[in-house]
């Protein structure tokens, strides 16, 4: 009977695979293996060696390449036997020649199984129980995909054409359990470079206390499975009790996992150009009933400064919201934002932020990033509202240079030059420099993309840990000869004050330099990191950052910021 398509197939195949309706299903493996596993689209078991269910259980897969004749696949799977085939294949050895008297060496790199030629995939190691005994993956593998290990997650992942981290494989190790999952399309890819199929070798067992004697009809019974890509032998006893154990079951064989048709285009498009992406349209105006114009990105199709071709120009401003950008500022691992947006080595675009808070970008520039990323910039994509800046125009459009206006970028600046004179006249920088793990809070420092309270206030925690929380206490008590005493210097900042007074003589310029240092650790203090109530309230009216809007109260923080930074640092010189 075929299967009711107004169910879900998900709610069939967690349905079959999690009700085994009787013992001799759970003996017969018919939730998992036989004409299943080979079948994944997603996780592909290439080994595994672990025990399950208190011991009613154990399993014992291994994996190697063949060639992906039909002849020869026929010939593999005419009987459910491993032959010759042994976990530890691919292991370099020696073995004695035919006369016995010389050693001959065997790099393990293949085998000749009865005139068919096999390759290692998984490697079984044993270390004599020093250790517990692991499957690795053929090296060959990881390079095709240039894939890195993650230790902390036992997983390898790859970095994709588009800048995205994709998984490759995953290794779970617990104890003497091993199993190495690799995901099927990463693997058929690999199968299809190298012209083969992966040949698994299987070796299952399962026990129970109840007696089956009357479900098989005896006390033996064994059954051959086969298919297209399998081959099993499946065994149920209840002669041979054990332990406990009343009814025995083994299930050995092999299977098949087929290579995709040819290789991801991936790795040929810079030869062949096979994988060109579209391009996306976007707004670049509206008519004179409102309906939006949209024109492609492709620069190909685009008028430039040497070539008419009756479309928009490539240097056409495009617009958007201000939130396109949060997704970038998450990662800043894989991406940084400031001044444009760039994700590793792989890609980038220029960006500016108009008078109006909008994001505006090039329209050839957006031709210039994965179709995965146009597809999200669209998202966020709204028609022409006020104009381009007049740095941008300088810059990108007279060639003259314009220094920016953006206060994060200025921020950065003004930062690391005070951090460069400090280091250069004191030894050492007047700001701590953050571990690595907390270096996020520097690199993404923005003005907010929305106006949640949660942007600001993450936005305020970065500036303190920045700035307040990395004042270095140790330089500043040495060149100020005073020290937290918990009275007259109360904290790290009374501790600048202090060591501020040798550098500015003018008390008032002294103030105003900590005035967005107090700021930032006042609202911290009372909001950011603590309930707002009526003293967060008290700071907001203190410092006139009432009546603004979240992203403006920040950018007269930050704009604040950057002057003190850029005073000190000219005193400094």
């Amino acid at each position: 009977m075929s299967q009711d398509r107004r169910i879900p197939t998900v709610v069939h195949n967690l349905g079959a695979d999690s009700q085994p309706d009787s013992i001799l299903s759970f003996l017969e493996f018919r939730d998992c293996f036989v004409g299943k596993g080979h079948q994944a689209k997603d996780w592909i078991v290439a080994a595994c060696s672990r025990k399950e269910n208190s011991g009613a259980s154990d399993f014992f897969t291994f994996s190697v390449l063949c060639p992906a004749e039909e002849t020869t696949m026929k010939r593999l799977l005419s009987t459910y036997d491993w032959g010759d085939a042994r976990p530890e294949f691919g292991m370099p050895s020696f073995s004695p020649s035919e006369n016995g008297e010389v050693l001959n060496y065997d790099p393990g790199l293949e085998a000749n199984l009865n005139g068919i030629r096999l390759r290692s995939f998984t490697i079984h190691r044993d270390f004599h129980g020093y250790k517990p005994a692991t499957f690795e993956l053929v090296q060959s593998f990881v390079l095709y995909h240039e894939a890195f290990f993650e230790a902390e997650k036992s997983e390898y992942y790859r970095i994709d054409q588009n800048g995205e981290i994709q998984i490759v494989a995953r290794i779970i190790q617990q104890n003497d359990d091993t199993t190495i999952l690799v995901d099927a399309h990463h693997l058929k890819d690999y199968l299809a470079a190298n012209k083969c199929c992966l040949l698994r070798y299987h070796d299952h067992n399962r026990r129970a206390t109840e007696d089956i004697t009357s479900l098989i009809g005896g006390e033996h019974r064994q059954t051959s499975l086969t298919g297209a890509d399998f081959n099993f032998l499946l065994v149920l006893v209840v002669d041979r009790p054990w332990n406990g154990w009343r009814s025995y079951s083994r299930l050995t064989g092999k299977d098949l996992i087929r290579p995709y048709p040819e290789p991801d285009k991936y790795h040929t498009s810079w030869a062949t150009g096979e994988s060109r992406e579209p391009y996306e349209n976007f707004i670049i105006d509206t008519d004179e009933n409102g309906t939006p114009i949209e024109s492609t990105c492709d620069e190909n199709r685009l008028t430039n400064f040497f070539a008419d071709r009756g479309t928009p120009h490539s240097l056409t401003p495009v617009f958007f919201r201000r939130e396109v950008l949060s997704k970038y500022l998450q990662e800043p691992k894989r991406y940084h934002v400031n001044g444009s947006v760039t994700c590793l080595d792989i890609w980038a675009i220029d960006i500016d932020i108009t008078p109006e808070q909008l994001v505006q970008v090039w329209l050839c520039d957006l031709g210039r990033i994965p179709n995965k990323e146009q597809k999200h910039w669209l998202q966020f994509n709204v028609p022409p509202r006020g104009t381009i800046t007049k740095e941008r125009f300088a810059r990108d459009l007279m060639a003259e240079p314009a220094p920016s206006t953006d206060p994060i970028s200025n921020f950065h600046m003004a930062f690391e030059t005070l951090q460069r004179v400090t280091k250069e006249k004191l030894g050492e920088e007047v700001f701590r420099t953050l571990d690595p793990k907390d270096q996020h809070a520097y690199q993404t420092i923005h003005l907010p993309v929305t106006d949640e309270w949660k942007e600001f206030d993450e936005q305020i925690m970065s500036l303190a840990k920045v700035t307040v929380d990395s004042l270095n206490v140790d330089l500043l008590s040495r060149e100020s000869g005073k020290k937290v005493d918990g009275n007259a210097i109360k904290g790290s900042l009374d501790l600048f004050e202090a060591w501020l007074t040798g550098i500015v003589a003018d008390g008032a310029v002294r103030r105003t330099i900590l005035r967005p240092l107090r700021v930032i650790l006042r609202l911290r203090s009372t909001g950011a990191a603590h309930r707002k109530g009526e003293e967060f309230s008290k700071e907001i009216h203190r410092y006139e950052l009432e009546n603004m809007s979240n992203y403006a109260r920040l950018k007269k923080i930050v704009t604040d910021l950057n002057n003190a930074l850029a005073t000190i640092a000219d005193a400094m010189m």
